[in-house]
């Protein structure tokens, strides 16, 4: 049979395609290698059959209409600031400030908005994030025009949950899924801890929840009937919260598998749903539930009968982990072990907390001794910082990862495969801190200036200014994770060029959540930092103005010389001229934010810069930069870079040689 044990096979091909269609075309050449693997060792039926299903799953395509101005629908997640609203033309992320529950039926007078791109290399992509939920709107409400609301079990649990504050959020954790704003930093400590895994639904809580229903059961009926209420009561509950992956893919395996035993195994079942869940979605490639999910049982599956099959499955998320985090928490292995005894016990105390409510003491206690290991566990960890892993690495990784399970079922040594990853994962690390070039990144801070100056061989890495929005942590939200992202493991300077909020506002967190070696934000003559050369320019005038306080800084690499001007104004400017004209400048950071008030003509007759630079939002209210500037930037033939329309971008040295990256 061409079905029967062979539903892999078909799973994999849409995988391949899929990965192709969305995520990078490199994904058809394997796929065209896999189907003539196919055909030299596979039987005929089985490759018609995949070529019928992908050319059904390449005509497969998602219509995004235009959002109107008035919806109807069903609220199908919530959160404090937003909610999900399941529509006729799909789904919509809604920021409102009303009451609503999930299963509420609105109809709501909306404003559409623009999903944000990706402004930043290796940051958070709204677009993907939201598209993996089948989420292809966004909008702000504003007026509800219909609004009725549905009592359902969804309802009844949360009414059952404590008044506590606390206790409310970890019982919406483990019972709904739902992260509320009070866990937003313990759920920052187990995503960097990579434990995050263990407090999401998941089918460990599924299958915990199904183990206890059938020892409670057992009691009082035979296995057949146990069974059936079993799965009924976990149909209830998981068709009657909002929609988790992990839940999903638990429950159908567990039910499916039981019941299609005889005609399928386990691998199959998972095949069918992956199958199913490409078509329902193929943007769910980017859904991290889906991937760590699926991808994490596929290995459980692969991997149960060897001698260290937790080893493997651990080995197998490492390019996840990284691609997430750019990190290895060396204590995340070990600690699985510890945690899942402790976390199932807490599981369980969340969801009886809420049938006999003299238990949310004990349940109080727990997140007390909870947040208690959290802290000890970050303070005990090191963790391995590498970079975002490049999909070579992926590749290698992944070829290299299943040759060694192959060799095992073989019983044969897995020594040269484990050579070779070591070797893989030296020069990747090697790489990402000792780089052959210079590098000056402008990161997108919206309004705000931060620059990142990497020198060649780690001899140093300097931030000039941290940039700082008051309603978002631009430090643990942009600069950390980037700078991680390519490998940065420390920070040994980092300049202010004065006490402007959008100049230095994310400058507590990121003292608070990174290693920094000294920070400046005085003058200083000169100071050298590997073959870098910071020298400052000292006005004799005294300014009343807290811009024109802003420390000017003349930056000399070995064919490169910068001049980084804060938010000084042409008054400083024209006092700064005498010691301006002895200088080369081949790269000027333009001052607050390219505003009339700066960047004088005469400032331009002065240093004759090749490469403006400007830190700017887009859409900013200030009307920055401002036309004159630009329009007497471009007289003077100067590139203009600027994160409003360049998002962040890179100036590249090697030796002599300058390269742009937009």
């Amino acid at each position: 049979m061409f079905i029967r044990y062979h539903l892999f096979y078909y799973a994999m091909g849409c995988l391949l395609l899929v990965l192709a269609q969305y995520f990078h075309p490199l994904f058809y050449i394997f796929l065209f290698l896999y189907v003539l693997w196919l055909i030299k060792n596979g039987d005929k039926r089985i490759v018609a059959f995949l070529f019928i299903i992908l050319l059904m799953l390449y005509h497969r395509s998602i219509t995004i209409h235009q959002l109107p101005t008035q919806i109807t629908g069903t609220v199908i997640k919530t959160s404090e600031k937003y909610c999900y609203v399941q529509t006729n033309i799909g789904n919509v992320k809604l920021y409102h400030e009303n009451d609503l529950h999930f299963q509420d039926e609105i109809t709501a007078s909306i404003e559409p908005l623009q999903i944000n791109e990706n402004s930043n290399d290796y940051a958070f992509n709204e677009r993907n994030y939201l598209y993996g939920q089948k989420v292809f709107y966004k909008a702000q409400l504003k007026k509800l025009l219909q609004h009725s609301h549905h009592e359902g079990i969804y309802a009844y649990l949360q009414k059952r949950m404590a008044n506590d504050e606390t206790i409310n959020d970890y019982q919406r954790l483990f019972i709904f899924g739902e992260k509320s704003e009070g866990i937003t930093d313990d759920y920052q400590q187990l995503s960097q801890l990579s434990l995050v895994h263990l407090f999401a639904l998941s089918g460990m809580h599924i299958h915990l929840l199904y183990s206890i229903l059938k020892g409670f059961l057992g009691y009082f009926f035979e296995e057949r009937i146990v069974k059936g209420i079993s799965y009924l009561s976990l149909a209830i509950y998981i068709f009657s919260i909002p929609m988790q992956i992990s839940l999903y893919r638990a429950f159908f395996v567990l039910v499916l598998y039981d019941l299609l035993k005889k005609y399928f195994n386990e691998l199959d079942i998972l095949s069918l749903l992956v199958i199913f869940s490409l078509f329902y979605n193929p943007y769910i490639i980017y859904n991290i539930s889906f991937v760590f999910s699926y991808f994490i049982y596929f290995i459980v599956l692969l991997t149960r009968h060897l001698k260290y099959s937790s080893w493997f499955i651990y080995l197998s998320s490492v390019p996840l982990v990284l691609s997430l985090n750019a990190q290895i928490p060396l204590i995340t292995y070990f600690m699985g072990y510890f945690l899942t005894p402790f976390i199932e016990f807490f599981y369980c105390l969340c969801c009886f907390s809420m049938l006999f409510p003299f238990l949310q003491s004990f349940l109080s206690m727990s997140i007390y001794l909870l947040k208690i290991l959290l802290h000890f566990l970050d303070w005990l960890n090191i963790f391995l910082v590498f970079s975002k892993p490049s999909l070579f690495f992926i590749i290698v990784f992944y070829i290299l990862y299943f040759q060694m399970i192959c060799q095992l079922e073989l019983n044969k040594s897995i020594q040269k495969q484990v050579s070779i990853m070591i070797a893989l994962f030296l020069p990747f690390s090697l790489y990402s801190q000792y780089k052959i070039y210079t590098e000056i990144t402008m990161i997108d801070v919206g309004q705000g200036d931060c620059t990142l100056i990497r020198l060649p061989m780690n001899q140093g890495n300097v931030l000039i200014d941290t940039g700082g929005q008051k309603d978002y942590d631009l430090a643990r939200g942009t600069i950390i994770p980037y700078l991680k992202s390519i490998g940065i493991q420390k920070l040994d300077y980092v300049y202010i060029s004065h006490s402007d909020f959008d100049h230095c506002g994310a400058l507590d967190s990121l003292k608070e959540n990174f290693s920094i070696g000294q920070v400046i934000d005085k003058y200083e003559k000169t100071r050298t930092i590997g073959d870098m050369k910071v020298e400052m320019l000292k006005s004799p005038n005294e300014y009343m103005d807290e811009n024109d306080q802003s420390l000017v800084m003349y930056v000399s690499l070995p064919y490169q010389k910068i001049l980084f001007t804060g938010d000084a104004s042409v008054h400083v400017e024209k006092d700064l001229y005498a010691q301006l004209a002895k200088y080369d400048v081949d790269i000027l950071k333009v001052s607050h934010h390219g505003s009339q008030s700066a960047t004088s003509p005469l400032l331009l007759q002065t240093i004759h810069p090749d490469i403006a630079m400007i830190g700017v939002k887009k859409n900013n209210m200030y009307h920055h930069p401002s036309i004159s500037v630009i329009e007497r930037l471009k007289r003077k033939n100067i590139e203009i870079l600027r994160t409003d329309e360049d998002g962040m971008f890179h100036i590249r040295f090697y030796g002599k040689s300058r390269y742009i990256f937009r």
